[in-house]
C-alpha cells in the first residue's frame, strides 16, 4: 500500500479534507481490544495493539456501500485476479469460492442499500435513548460517534461501561505504537472468507470501521485541526487511495 510520508503532502492534504463540512477528522491514541484465545486457565489476548490512528468521523456508511456497488458491478476480470491473490495466501482457493464470495458481497451490499441500518449501537434494556450523549471534543461536535452515558448491566458481559465512546467512520491511516505482546491471532478462514476479505479491501467499505472503546484503552483524542497536526506530527501514514475513494482532493 502506498502512503503519504512527507510532512507537506500529508499537512495538504488533511487541510483540505479539514475543511470540508461532511464529518469530523478525529485522532485516536487507543489499546485495541483484541481477541482472547487459549485453554481456560492458560488464555492470552492476542491483536492488542496500541495505535494512533486517524479516522474521518461521520462518514455515512450508506453512501460508502452505494459507491461499492457501483465499483464492484464496474469490475472485470475480477475472478481470476482475485483467485490469483487468494491462491498465494491459500493455495485451496478455487473459482466456486472466488464467484460464491463474489455473490455473497454483491447481495449484502445491496440488502444494506435497500435496507439502511442507521448503524446506531444497541441501548441496553431498561435505559432510555437519553443514554447517549453526543462526543464533544475541546467544544467541537464529533459527527457520527456518541458517548455512553447509562449505567450499564454489570451481569451482561455485552452491555457497554460507562464512558464508552462509539466512533464509526472512515480509517484514512494507521501507526502501530507498541505491537501487541502476544502477537497477532491467525484464525483458520474457509477458502471463501479468504476470498471475501480480499475482495472487500477492494471496495470502499474496506475502509469503514466502527470502534468501541471503553475509558481505559483510551490514551489521546484530538478532533479537527489539532487531529490533523497530530497526525502529521507523529508520522501516521496516510493512505492517498482511502482518499481518491472518499473524497475529491488530489493525493
Amino acid at each position: 500500500m502506498s502512503t503519504i510520508t512527507t510532512h507537506g503532502m500529508a499537512a495538504t492534504t488533511l487541510s483540505k479534507i479539514g475543511s470540508l463540512d461532511q464529518g469530523t477528522l478525529v485522532m485516536l491514541k487507543v489499546r485495541k481490544k483484541g481477541v482472547e484465545r487459549g485453554r481456560a486457565g492458560a488464555k492470552k489476548v492476542y491483536d492488542d495493539d496500541l495505535v494512533e490512528v486517524l479516522v474521518w468521523s461521520g462518514f455515512s456508511y450508506e453512501a460508502l456501500v452505494q459507491r461499492a456497488v457501483k465499483k464492484l458491478e464496474a469490475f472485470e476480470g475480477i475472478h481470476s485476479q482475485l483467485l490469483e491473490e487468494a491462491n498465494q495466501i491459500d493455495p485451496f482457493v478455487t473459482i466456486e469460492d472466488v464467484c460464491v464470495a463474489i455473490q455473497e458481497l454483491r447481495s449484502s451490499l445491496h440488502r444494506v442499500v435497500s435496507e439502511p441500518s442507521g448503524r446506531v449501537p444497541a441501548t441496553p434494556d431498561g435505559e432510555k435513548e437519553s443514554a447517549w450523549e453526543d462526543l464533544v471534543v475541546d467544544g467541537i461536535l464529533v459527527r457520527g460517534s456518541k458517548v455512553y452515558n447509562g449505567k450499564g448491566n454489570p451481569k451482561n458481559p455485552r452491555s457497554p461501561k460507562p464512558g464508552t465512546i462509539y466512533v464509526h467512520g472512515v480509517k484514512l491511516g494507521e501507526k502501530v505504537v507498541e505491537p501487541a505482546i502476544h502477537g497477532h491471532w491467525d484464525a483458520n478462514k474457509k477458502p471463501k472468507t479468504v476470498a471475501k476479505e480480499l475482495l472487500v479491501k477492494k471496495l470502499p467499505t474496506g475502509l469503514y470501521v466502527s470502534y468501541a472503546l471503553e475509558p481505559s484503552r483510551v490514551f489521546g483524542i484530538k478532533v479537527g485541526k489539532e487531529a490533523s497536526a497530530a497526525a502529521v506530527a507523529a508520522g501516521v501514514p496516510i493512505d492517498p487511495e482511502s482518499i481518491r475513494q472518499l473524497f475529491k482532493i488530489a493525493a
